[in-house]
């Protein structure tokens, strides 16, 4: 059941990073940090749980790229 809580955190670290910091740098550490915890929380899960967390993780890692995107315009 650990693999809740490092889901919970680094999922949480993403949104928080997305919707807090308007800096790149920072933004990239706390998605370096959110993506190690999902992982850290995949390691620890059986293996019917890691397949629907994967899609979402990827999932949001798009969203993650199409804002950064959009932040990078600067037209």
């Amino acid at each position: 059941m650990n693999y809740f809580i490092f889901w919970a955190l680094g999922f949480s670290t993403l949104w928080v990073g997305l919707k807090l910091f308007d800096d790149e740098v920072i933004l990239i550490v706390s998605i370096f940090v959110g993506v190690g915890f999902i992982l850290a929380g995949l390691i620890a899960a059986p293996p019917p749980l890691q397949i629907p967390i994967e899609i979402i993780s990827v999932l949001v890692l798009f969203n993650v790229c199409m804002q950064c995107i959009q932040r990078g315009d600067r037209s």
